[in-house]
Formats: structure tokens, C-alpha cells, sequence
């Protein structure tokens, strides 16, 4: 009876095991970091973040598919700002090192201009890709490339294409046996519409509102934007992971004009600035920043990814992801913005332990 017991008992876990596939069971507990930097470089704090908190999975930016303007043809559709490695040898051998205990997932970013510009071409457009992301790989000798992601905020009129481009390259990789899970970037508009044909997606819950809308308070991240989406999340259909913000940025407006980002400006200097908000100020005179000019009476948002936020948000979307396997990742890794979180403060915004 014992044996028959056990037998059962195997048999039970082989059915359980069964019942998802591959790329859903390779997804339990795993934490995630984004690198988005066109340089790979990890200095000894970079690695002891990723020690402390177990971070397993670097989703490595690769390049951009832009385009060149003016054309906008596919033959304008080109890679731009490729990663490089440090000019330090002794630095990369030590990174390369790193990175074999850990997995990688190169990322691929696409604009909608150059998604646009390779309609009818999706399958050739796939084929480079796979092929320069293979090759950088080897050149850089990245151990443990278990992925490729592929980043584009497709809209209904470029939805197909986009498709078309995902099948293909999903096609690809199996035809060059490449132990790669196909993954898309997934945003909050998107979970209206049918799934990618990928094996799973990663739902992006940064950039929430519109950076470009002068009334905005915090278009990072806010439950106010994300609460309308949510109800989509129930029958997804794709395995999700989830990323959330470490961020910050400045947006510079003139006449409520969207003019740029900006980074570091000492907004909290009283002879320069003056409060007109929350989180924005009015410049009190005509100066020149990082190249940039800005013009009295001119405002600065300065957004963050607050902690309290952040969690906020994450409590809602786990309330509705009903307990289905998913892993968190943090964008990304910088230490000047992950500084400004305790290390308790990333351990909750890593767990998907709802008593959080």
C-alpha cells in the first residue's frame, strides 16, 4: 500500500509538472533586473544588490531598431546604440564570470516608426535580428543567454506586424535550435488585445501615463492610471511577469509644452527655483543646463518612483493575477535611483507575498 501510495504520489507531481509548459515552470521564483545602458559594466555594488537579493535573471538591452530618417523604407530600418563592453579587460573577464550564474535575456527595443517602415518585411526583419543578437552573444561571450525579449509599444494599426515579426522570430530560434524563450514586452493598453505569439510576456508597469501632459502629477507609475487596465489581467492568456519602476526623471515644460527630459537639476535651489506644485517648479531666470536651455518662468516636474506607490500598485495587480506563477524585475539597474530604497523596500517590491 506504502508503494502504491508513493506511486501515486509521482505520478500526481509528473501530471502537475505536465500541466504548464517549459517556459510557465522556468518562471517560478526567479527576480529579474533590467540593464539598460549601452555600455556592460557591474561594479561591487551592482554585484552585491544582485547578491542580496537573489537576482537571477538580467534582461540585457542589446540595441534599437530605429530608423533612418527622413526614409521610411526597410531599408532605412537599422541598429542603433548597440551594447558594448568596458574598455577594461580585467572587468569584463569579471563580469562574464558573474553572469554565468545567472541567466540572460537579450532585449530588443523597436520603434513604431521603423515597425512601421518593415511592413511586408516582418521574417527578414526577425532573421536580423536573431541572427546580430547570436552574434553579439558569442562576440561577447555571454554565458547562459536563455532568451530573447522583444520591446515594442505596437498599436491596433501595427498589431499584425508585430505578430508576424514575433512568429518569425519565435520560427527562427527553433530552427537554429537556440535554447531561447521568445518573450515581449507587454504594456498596459495592450492587455486589451490578443496575446503576442510568444512564450510569455513581461507587463510593464512604468511609464504609466502621459510624460507629455503638463497636468500629470507622476507618469512614472500611479494607480490611477494602471486601474483601468486591470480587469484584463484575469484571463490573459500568456504567463506574465511583472516589471515596476526605480526611477526618476525631470520633464521640462515651456509655454505647457512637453520640451525634454532632464536629470539632476537642483530644483530645491531657491534662487533659481520657486514651488508651483507638488513636485514642480517655475525657474526664475533664463539658464543653460547639459546644453539645454531653459527659460524663465519655464517648469520642472520632478517624478520619482515613490516606494508607498509602487507597492500600491503592486497590491492590485497580484489581487488580480490570482496567485498565478509570476516573477517581479526591477527597472533597472542603477545604483544612483536603487539607493534611495532599503534593502526591505526591494525585498517587497521583489516578493509576490500579497501580506506585503
Amino acid at each position: 500500500m506504502r508503494l502504491l501510495i508513493i506511486h501515486l504520489l509521482f505520478l500526481v507531481s509528473m501530471c502537475l509538472c505536465s500541466s504548464c509548459n517549459d517556459t510557465e515552470c522556468k518562471h517560478i521564483a526567479s527576480n529579474g533586473v533590467y540593464y539598460w545602458k549601452t555600455i556592460l559594466e557591474l561594479d561591487s555594488n551592482d554585484y552585491h544588490f544582485m547578491n542580496r537579493h537573489e537576482v537571477e535573471r538580467i534582461y540585457l538591452r542589446m540595441f534599437d531598431v530605429a530608423i533612418e530618417e527622413p526614409a521610411t523604407t526597410f531599408e532605412a530600418v537599422v541598429p542603433n546604440a548597440s551594447l558594448q563592453m568596458s574598455h577594461s579587460n580585467d572587468s569584463n573577464r569579471e563580469v562574464i564570470n558573474y553572469l554565468h550564474s545567472k541567466q540572460v535575456i537579450p532585449v530588443i527595443y523597436i520603434t513604431i516608426e521603423a515597425l512601421k517602415a518593415a511592413q511586408g518585411h516582418e521574417e527578414q526583419l526577425a532573421r536580423q535580428i536573431v541572427e546580430r543578437v547570436r552574434r553579439m552573444c558569442s562576440y561577447h561571450e555571454l554565458p547562459n543567454v536563455v532568451g530573447l525579449q522583444i520591446d515594442c509599444d505596437w498599436t491596433v494599426s501595427t498589431e499584425l506586424s508585430y505578430f508576424a515579426l514575433c512568429d518569425s522570430a519565435r520560427s527562427l530560434i527553433a530552427q537554429k535550435k537556440l535554447p531561447w524563450a521568445l518573450s515581449s514586452t507587454i504594456r498596459l493598453h495592450q492587455l486589451s488585445r490578443e496575446a503576442p505569439p510568444v512564450d510569455y510576456g513581461v507587463l510593464m508597469v512604468y511609464n504609466t501615463g502621459d510624460f507629455s501632459d503638463p497636468d500629470a502629477q507622476n507618469s512614472i507609475i500611479s494607480l490611477d492610471d494602471v486601474k483601468p487596465y486591470l480587469k484584463h489581467l484575469d484571463n490573459y492568456p500568456l504567463h506574465l511577469d511583472v516589471a515596476y519602476p526605480t526611477y526618476s526623471w525631470q520633464l521640462l515644460f515651456s509655454d505647457r509644452q512637453f520640451v525634454g527630459l532632464l536629470n539632476g537639476v537642483n530644483v530645491a535651489d531657491t534662487t533659481c527655483f520657486a514651488t508651483s506644485g507638488k513636485n514642480s517648479y517655475r525657474t526664475l531666470c533664463n539658464m543653460c543646463y547639459q546644453n539645454k536651455f531653459i527659460r524663465k518662468d519655464d517648469i520642472i516636474r520632478a517624478e520619482n518612483s515613490d516606494f508607498s506607490e509602487i507597492m500600491t500598485v503592486k497590491n492590485a495587480i497580484e489581487r488580480r493575477l490570482h496567485k498565478r506563477a509570476h516573477n517581479n524585475i526591477l527597472y533597472h539597474l542603477d545604483q544612483q535611483n536603487l539607493s534611495k530604497y532599503t534593502a526591505d523596500e526591494i525585498d517587497k517590491i521583489y516578493s509576490t507575498d500579497q501580506s506585503h
